[in-house]
């Protein structure tokens, strides 16, 4: 565009906005490589191409329902189908649609998007991009279509930059430019709000051949993917040109998943010019295709370079291990890695070690073993056990030795428990009654409390660190003629001791019995709050 052209374009947007435009260099050096207007061709191409089967054939008579207007050539045309909703293809330019009935729907509304690739001005080896919204109708009255193209995203592609413009406007007719950081496509946002997206990849591919794109790979890229996002792949590559040899090498997977998920997890340095300092690992001829092979996916790929540089194993060698990698692989496999060598095991010990588990058919995959594993590990060193021996540290049956370890480990917290609640032993001494042929007993270990629910099938066994710690107080009710036996259970919170529950056999409630117990109960514990009171005065 020409500076006249660039004032045409911003001269809707609010007076300030356009001021800055026009005295932003950078902006008016960015129009100059894109073409004023909207050309014939541009518009040739919506509506030949962008399209694609999204097009409508208008019915206006109800009389003669096969004679209809076509919404791509604008001809009247004679249908084979003329149902409403049917789908058919216009005799004379072969454009796929669906017939609509005027009297059923008196406007026929529909809304594309799609993005136009083209030479850059005076710049033949740039690639420029505009997106248009274009909204089209067609009347039942005259036959007559109506079209309006609004440009929404501007893309300049040059080996020193590239640069991304959105042209916006708002209900009001208000208009505005922002720059984007990165080039980024609209197509999945418009197709959300209902329109139907071309993407131009068509245009695209053509133009790669003369321009600075034509080493990117990225026509291998696109027919390796099936990827439709063009924009993420070139601005990745005029960042980093290394992208040509990582897609030579077969990682078009990884690439893939880098771009879908916006990061490489520091796979590649991107400094490197060979595949040994991108990668960072030495690569011979031979391992090309088992590189290829551990390329699954990002986590695989990423375990396989820790392990190659961390053990013996070559990738030819990690290749033929490439189903159990796969399984064992997560994002945070070569972390668990990494915390195993401060045990003093190395990586390629680990991997055995695993693999030997996994044949024992306790587990369900590979990285239950890791997990086991590592868990088994921290509770070793919670009981202090000594992880220098190699019994302690690799047993031979690690699912069995998890269990034990995961035992002593209760036994020990219930021991802590025990301890607490004995602290609390005479000040709850008090809290004891008997009358009406039950008694009230406070809970004095934890083990009391799991036996109480077991029997009662009752959840008061988890209450237990409360009841430690004071936050609560466990009563257990019992006939007098049966201490020894559950009944009911009591729990008490607050210094009132107000009651809050009492539960039976599986939860079940107050018989009469019982209820007069706690009632007479809670007039004891009342007498026992007014003499605490007369103390403190």
């Amino acid at each position: 565009m020409k500076k006249k052209e660039i004032e045409q374009a911003v001269a809707k947007c609010w007076p300030t906005s356009r001021e800055r435009l026009l005295g932003d260099k950078d902006f008016l050096h960015f129009m100059r490589y894109f073409p004023a207007g909207i050309g014939d061709e541009v518009k040739r191409y919506f509506n030949q191409v962008a399209t694609g089967s999204e097009n409508f054939f208008m019915v206006p008579d109800r009389e003669d329902k096969q004679k209809a207007v076509c919404s791509r050539c604008g001809k009247h045309i004679v249908l084979t189908k003329s149902s409403h909703k049917d789908r058919a293809t216009c005799p004379k330019c072969g454009a796929d649609g669906e017939v609509v009935h005027a009297w059923r729907r008196a406007r026929t509304q529909a809304k594309y998007y799609f993005t136009y690739f083209e030479r850059a001005l005076y710049d033949k080896e740039a690639i420029i991009a505009r997106s248009f919204a274009v909204y089209r109708c067609i009347s039942a009255a005259t036959g007559e279509i109506f079209e309006d193209y609004v440009p929404r995203e501007y893309y300049l592609m040059r080996p020193m930059e590239v640069i991304h413009w959105t042209h916006e406007c708002d209900f009001w007719g208000n208009e505005w430019w922002s720059k984007r950081r990165s080039l980024y496509s609209k197509d999945y946002v418009m197709e959300l709000n209902g329109y139907q997206v071309w993407l131009g990849l068509d245009r695209l591919k053509p133009l790669l051949k003369d321009s600075w794109l034509k080493y990117s790979q990225l026509d291998a890229f696109f027919r390796l993917t099936g990827a439709e996002d063009a924009f993420r792949y070139i601005e990745l590559y005029q960042k980093h040109p290394q992208l040509e040899y990582i897609m030579k090498m077969g990682l078009w997977n990884i690439v893939a998943e880098g771009l879908e998920c916006r990061s490489f997890r520091n796979i590649f340095n991107w400094k490197g010019k060979t595949p040994k300092d991108l990668l960072g690992v030495p690569i011979g001829k031979g391992d090309m295709l088992a590189l290829s092979a551990l390329a699954v996916d990002m986590n695989t790929f990423s375990l396989a370079l820790y392990l190659k540089k961390n053990s013996r194993f070559s990738l030819v060698d990690l290749a033929q291990k490439r189903k159990e990698l796969e399984q064992l692989s997560h994002f945070d496999t070569c972390e668990m890695f990494d915390a195993l060598k401060g045990y003093g095991v190395c990586s390629e010990e680990t991997l055995k070690y695993i693999f030997r588990q996994q044949k024992k058919k306790r587990y369900y995959g590979i990285r239950g073993v890791l997990i086991d594993w590592i868990d088994y590990l921290q509770d070793c060193g919670k009981l202090g056990l000594n992880l220098e021996d190699t019994a302690v540290l690799k047993p031979h049956d690690l699912q069995q030795a998890h269990q034990n370890i995961i035992t002593q480990l209760k036994i020990k917290a219930d021991e802590e428990l025990d301890k607490q609640m004995a602290k609390l032993k005479e000040e709850r001494k008090q809290y004891n009654f008997t009358a009406g042929g039950f008694l009230a007993k406070v809970a004095e270990s934890s083990s009391e409390l799991i036996v109480e629910g077991k029997i009662l099938h009752h959840c008061v066994g988890t209450y237990a660190d409360r009841h430690a710690k004071g936050k609560c107080t466990i009563i257990l009710i019992r006939k007098q003629e049966e201490p020894n036996v559950p009944f009911y259970t009591m729990e008490l919170v607050g210094p009132e001791k107000r009651i809050i529950q009492v539960r039976g056999n599986h939860n079940c409630g107050m018989t009469q019995e019982v209820e007069a117990f706690v009632e007479s109960y809670k007039k004891y514990l009342a007498e026992l709050g007014k003499k605490k009171g007369a103390k403190a005065a």
